[in-house]
C-alpha cells in the first residue's frame, strides 16, 4: 500500500483507494480477497494483508473490470494471475498459488475451472 500526497495520482482509475483516498493499491498486486462478515481482508503479493471496511461484493464489482479475478468460494475472490494449478485430495479441491499458498475451492465453483 502506498500513501499518495500528490493530487495528480488521486484520479488514477486503475488504483483501489482506501482510508478516504489516503492510501491505494494496484489491482495486480492483490493475490486474493477473503470475506470477513462486513469487512474484506486483502492479501497482497508482497506478503502483507489488511482489513478493509467494505464488503467483498463492493470490491468484486470494482476488480472484475480491472483484472482476471474469479470467485473460487463464496468468501474468496482470487486473482487468476497467481493461480498455478488445482489439486484434489480426499478433503476437496485446492487452488495452488504462486505465493505458495493453497486455498480451498468449493465443489460448485471447481466445475467452472474444469478446463484449466
Amino acid at each position: 500500500m502506498k500513501n499518495y500526497s500528490d493530487r495528480k495520482d488521486i484520479r488514477h482509475p486503475e488504483m483501489l483507494w482506501f482510508d478516504h483516498r489516503k492510501t491505494c493499491i494496484k489491482p495486480e498486486d492483490v493475490v486474493y480477497l477473503k470475506s470477513c462478515d462486513n469487512y474484506t481482508k486483502f492479501y497482497l503479493e508482497n506478503g502483507r494483508n489488511f482489513l478493509a471496511s467494505q464488503t467483498m461484493k463492493k470490491y468484486e464489482s470494482k476488480l472484475l473490470d480491472k483484472g482476471q479475478f474469479a470467485r473460487i468460494h463464496r468468501g474468496v475472490l482470487l486473482n487468476m494471475k497467481y493461480l498455478m494449478n488445482f489439486e484434489q485430495d480426499d478433503k476437496g479441491s485446492w487452488a495452488c498459488l504462486s505465493t505458495g499458498e493453497k486455498i480451498y475451492v468449493s465443489r460448485r465453483k471447481i466445475k467452472n475451472f474444469s478446463q484449466i
